[in-house]
């Protein structure tokens, strides 16, 4: 019986001690999350941004859909020798256009469908900034996108061109020669 006792004692002793041992282990790791720089994200939160442009003369509209991706691009750099560690989110636009009623067009675009316009490398640290509407004008519904790297001025700038009469869409890459 008492070697049983003994055993027994040692066993929750044995318990005990690994019981403690796992517990530092969690202070530790917890400690090293904690001292860790945070990660940010823009936007902080996926969200989706509706634009509606109505032109009414021509019973027109125009409507944009950005919706804010699981994806984003890492932007990281030195703060007082501290790592930042930025995360932009990604985005895919959605376009349609409806004339009288009668939806023309309606599909939506993501940075990758654009890779002919810039190398592969810009594609995968370039996030889908934004789309608008910019003008009608005779019976040409002009639209202007950006892909972009945050956090510099490395771009591809281009328009999107809908025909209200043939139906098409054009796209013509604005270059900038300001360098």
């Amino acid at each position: 019986m008492i070697p049983t006792l003994t055993l027994f004692l040692f066993a929750c002793n044995s318990q005990t001690e690994r019981k403690s041992s796992d517990l530092n282990s969690v202070e530790s790791s917890t400690d090293k999350l904690i001292n860790r720089e945070p990660v940010r994200f823009f936007p902080d939160k996926k969200g989706v941004e509706k634009y509606d442009t109505l032109i009414v003369d021509q019973q027109v509209q125009v409507t944009i859909i950005k919706t804010d991706l699981d994806s984003y691009v890492k932007f990281e750099y030195d703060i007082e020798g501290k790592k930042q560690i930025d995360n932009y989110r990604d985005a895919e636009i959605a376009l349609t256009i409806k004339q009288k009623a009668q939806t023309l067009l309606d599909t939506v675009f993501r940075k990758e469908q654009f890779s002919k316009y810039g190398d592969k490398g810009f594609i995968d640290i370039a996030i889908f900034h934004n789309y608008w509407f910019n003008k009608l004008d005779n019976d040409k519904i002009e639209l202007f996108g950006v892909i972009s790297k945050p956090e510099t001025d490395w771009t591809i700038d281009f328009h999107h061109y809908f025909d209200l009469t043939n139906r098409t869409l054009t796209f013509k890459q604005e270059i900038n020669d300001e360098e």
